[in-house]
């Protein structure tokens, strides 16, 4: 067998080693119980590590493939080192257990790892390519790009995965960078009313359809024709007050809540606090959507009472953060700061700061509910007026 045929022969099993490994990533194994090691940290250090190896493997593979002059004797070590690498970086991954540290840090580094092996195989792919048609493609500038295309994707994504904002280091961690995802968009339509509200006490709809940005063809935007009337202009404000206090609701638990500094709940109640997170952007851009004109009272009404649902369920979630008085007491005499028991002024303090928030937080989901109340009935006295004009 030639250099070239063992060459091939090694990148096919590459290639299906990413297949398997990818499909193992997507249906993890939970009938391993006792996994080798639990160690958060070195788990870390050993996907940090291979991660450095792979990106080392592809890069020597990518030089000695090159399309104009491939040395494929060279090539067959640098190949199976990969294939061993992606398997090992697959089991690093299984190790890490949703129970033991957490659900959203397991996603989070199973999704980071299923990217950099969906470029590996499509690099992979591209050098098989190369073998199996050297003389239509070598003369190609297209094909040199392509790999050299692929092999800066891989480069790029280990880059990142090991980077700062990379795999996270705890799952606290994790459920943090997933907050952050949601706290843009949260603000996103948060301004989007407050610019429905501005461009309705200007006018704007009733200009010209130069300035529509094609809003006209999906129905939305200045469609009707007019502006909005003063009902609706009263809705969207109401919407508006209530949406200014859940997103300063959700920065604030990124802030005071999901901080190292701050007490840190189980797993469990940072991973159930983040399914919170989602489901309150969703059902903000839902009761968004219902304030394009002309506006329904019903279906304001009906996503407001799905909002105010969500927002409940989020203040449940928060309680895992605010333990009761004498379990707070409890936690304290467990801590110790290298081998020397906390202070009682530091769990004082400790203990305020936990008393401050949570009297902050109360607060702000009571005068949630209170313009949520006066809304609802705005909008039943909406719907009844309507229904006695019909």
């Amino acid at each position: 067998m030639s250099d070239k045929q063992k060459a091939i022969v090694s990148l096919t099993f590459a290639s299906e080693t990413c297949s398997a490994s990818l499909s193992a990533l997507s249906s993890p194994d939970t009938s391993n119980s006792q996994p080798q090691t639990t160690d958060l940290s070195v788990i870390l250090k050993d996907l940090d590590s291979l991660l450095s190896l792979i990106y080392a493997s592809t890069t020597k593979i990518s030089l000695v493939l090159k399309p104009s002059s491939p040395t494929y004797s060279a090539s067959l070590t640098p190949i199976q080192d990969l294939s061993k690498h992606i398997s090992r970086l697959v089991h690093c991954n299984n190790l890490l257990s949703p129970d033991i540290h957490g659900l959203t840090l397991s996603k989070e580094v199973a999704y980071l790892t299923t990217t950099i092996i969906e470029s590996i195989r499509a690099l992979v792919q591209t050098f098989l390519n190369l073998a199996a048609h050297p003389s239509s493609i070598a003369s190609s500038s297209q094909a040199g790009e392509e790999y050299l295309v692929r092999t800066g994707t891989v480069h790029d994504l280990i880059e990142k995965a090991r980077g700062p904002k990379g795999i996270p280091k705890d799952n606290l961690t994790a459920v943090r960078k997933k907050w952050k995802e949601d706290k843009g968009p949260l603000e996103d339509g948060f301004r989007e009313v407050g610019e429905m509200i501005e461009d309705a006490n200007q006018g704007g709809s009733e200009s010209s359809g130069e300035d529509d940005d094609g809003w006209d063809e999906l129905g939305l935007g200045s469609s009707s024709g007019r502006k909005m009337d003063k009902d609706e202009l009263e809705r969207t404000k109401n919407v508006h007050k209530i949406l200014r206090l859940t997103t300063l609701l959700h920065k604030r638990i990124l802030m005071d809540l999901l901080s190292s500094s701050s007490s840190v709940p189980s797993n469990v109640a940072l991973d159930a606090l983040l399914v919170q997170s989602g489901a309150l952007l969703a059902a903000s851009d839902d009761l968004v959507s219902t304030l394009y004109v002309p506006q329904n009272s019903q279906t304001v009404h009906e996503e407001l009472q799905s909002f105010l649902d969500v927002v409940k369920a989020l203040q449940t979630g928060l309680q895992a953060f605010f333990p009761a008085a004498e379990d707070l007491e409890k936690q304290f005499s467990k801590v110790t700061i290298q081998g020397v028991g906390v202070t009682q002024g530091s769990t004082e303090q400790t203990g305020d700061k936990v008393k401050t928030n949570k009297k902050w937080f109360d607060t702000c989901f009571d005068q949630i509910y209170k313009l949520g109340a006066t809304f609802e009935n705005a909008l039943k006295q909406n719907i009844a007026d309507s229904v006695r004009g019909s």
